[in-house]
């Protein structure tokens, strides 16, 4: 029964007998999404809807998805997650990177954004070690270009992404010999455009919070 009026809305388009329904019908939801809405609906069946495995590139499009079908249990459980991703995105500064990187922890900084890999590490194709073997306290960019020929695992940084460097503490940042291809860096920012933290405005946010908690 769960089921039902999302399937419903799922299939509305298509279930009209009337003489005058249109042969061809435009669904303001792409197939790909479709198939997320349904595997969710199948995971909300079996009580696995808390477990579900959302991808961090395709949550806004879930979620549109969810109010254009009216589907208040996926709605939520992405704006859950949408807020997990907003909370802990934040302004770092540099010695504090170096600092949880030395107490065994593993951020890696790559054009100024910076990604928290330790839960990813078991899973990495490449083994455990070669991140912080490689890529920590530097930024990391030319080995993520070396390692990854395609682009597909963009896809994953939205996850791990927790914040951007301070803009005054880029320049902290060591940069190893080999430098990553101008193309590499123009893909890059432009598919983490959309979520990136707008620094300037971060810092002057946090500069007048702290200036109004001095005042009180």
């Amino acid at each position: 029964r769960s089921l039902l009026r999302p399937c419903i809305a799922l299939t509305a388009a298509v279930r009209d007998p009337s003489t005058e329904t249109p042969t061809e019908v435009s669904v303001d939801v792409d197939c790909a999404t479709f198939d997320r809405v349904l595997l969710f609906l199948e995971a909300a069946a079996a009580g696995r809807a808390d477990s579900f495995a959302f991808d961090m590139s395709s949550l806004e499009e879930l979620n549109a998805a969810a109010a254009t079908l009216g589907y208040r249990q996926l709605a939520d459980a992405c704006a859950a997650k949408l807020g997990d991703f907003e909370s802990r995105v934040r302004i770092h500064r540099w010695a504090e990177v170096v600092r949880h990187n030395e107490g065994g922890g593993c951020w890696v900084v790559m054009d100024g954004m910076v990604f928290d890999l330790e839960a990813w590490l078991p899973q990495h194709p490449g083994g455990a070690t070669i991140i912080p073997m490689q890529a920590l306290n530097k930024d990391s960019a030319v080995f993520f270009e070396l390692y990854h020929a395609s682009r597909e695992s963009f896809v994953y940084l939205r996850e791990f992404y927790i914040g951007e460097l301070h803009s005054e503490q880029r320049a902290l940042v060591p940069r190893p010999a080999e430098l990553p291809s101008p193309d590499f860096m123009l893909q890059l920012q432009d598919f983490c455009s959309a979520w990136r933290l707008d620094v300037e405005a971060a810092t002057a946010q946090a500069a007048a919070g702290h200036l109004g908690a001095a005042r009180s």
